[in-house]
């Protein structure tokens, strides 16, 4: 069978992705790129360091466990220069290879953590116990009786997950990871937003899904689109596939987030809980939809403030403007 290329247009400063995959499929070059960030070989105007420091050939080679020079050699110069830089005085990792190490790190650890537990918190939407589970680098809170807040569009029961690196929960407790997973969450769907994907920072492509027949009863789904929201927006990065699928009501309160702890520094990242964001999306939010051209519009009633948002079926934000509640007039 024709194989497939990851991302048949894109190069990587001359590498396709595919080169670079096979290029990291061996052990040795592997070996080369955790010793060099052991010793802490890093470039003077990055990750802090003031110093060039780098590891000489035969300390890399000695390290590496690998006698035979005309095969190390090689696997060096496989690596170089876009995951290696030579200098005068030694070898250091480039930008690309202290991604890769930092990547490795981040996803070091057990997929399955033993995490789960009951919070003290309720299900806001049916009052039932809610848990908090880690599976598969998925943090997760669900609620052990009702649907969820997403349908048939994630499992049953959810109310909120997202992706979190094993090592991050090292030094959290549940409480205290889920308030980071919350503004992690937000992040990513501010970068998305703004047509940026966090992880590669490629373009987006965004579209808009709108239930024509919603209607929901009793808190169950529409029997239509089997979900609680009527407009659902798919963001996908170009170049390397990072996508969400998310109600667009939840793109909005996760822009506001966002915003609102980057532009307060003294706001208290873990004094965010799901709950209460769970919360604010069901009773704080209002969403108009009308069509040609398709605008979802969005207001966002805080206990201060009002929060405006306009999108069009791109996902492009047409109108984004926050105003003191004393100053709004509601019909």
């Amino acid at each position: 069978m024709e194989q497939t290329r990851f991302t048949p247009d894109l190069e990587l400063d001359g590498l396709s992705p595919d080169e670079v995959f096979s290029i990291l499929g061996n052990e040795i070059r592997l070996d080369i790129i955790r010793i060099l960030w052991q010793a802490g070989a890093t470039y003077e105007y990055d990750d802090g360091s003031d110093t060039l420091e780098t590891v000489s050939y035969s300390e890399l080679q000695n390290e590496v466990g690998v006698d035979d020079n005309g095969k190390f050699n090689y696997h060096l110069s496989e690596l170089a220069p876009h995951f290696v830089r030579r200098t005068d005085d030694g070898y250091r990792l480039s930008s690309a290879g202290k991604q890769i190490a930092r990547t490795v790190i981040a996803v070091s650890g057990a997929g399955s953590l033993d995490f789960s537990q009951e919070l003290d918190e309720q299900c806001p939407l049916c009052g039932a116990t809610v848990v908090v589970t880690y599976e598969d680098q998925w943090l997760r809170v669900t609620c052990t009786e009702c649907y969820g807040l997403f349908g048939d569009q994630a499992p049953v029961g959810t109310l909120f997950l997202t992706n979190y690196p094993p090592t991050g929960l090292t030094t959290r407790d549940s409480e205290q990871a889920l308030a980071a997973g919350l503004y992690r969450c937000a992040l990513d769907i501010t970068y998305l937003m703004y047509d940026i994907c966090r992880e590669c920072a490629g373009q987006i492509s965004a579209s808009v899904t709108v239930c024509d027949m919603h209607e929901t009863e009793d808190g169950q789904p529409c029997d239509t689109c089997e979900t609680p929201f009527p407009v659902w927006a798919d963001m996908k990065c170009d170049t390397c596939g990072f996508a969400k699928r998310l109600p667009v009501e939840m793109y909005a309160t996760g822009l506001l987030l966002a915003t609102e702890l980057t532009s307060n520094p003294e706001m208290d990242l873990n004094s965010f809980a799901v709950d209460e964001a769970i919360e604010l999306l069901q009773n704080c939010v209002e969403t108009s939809i009308s069509t040609e051209p398709l605008r979802v519009s969005l207001c966002i009633d805080l206990e201060t403030m009002v929060f405006i948002l306009t999108l069009n079926d791109k996902m492009d934000i047409i109108e984004f403007d926050r105003k003191s509640r004393a100053d709004t007039v509601f019909s």
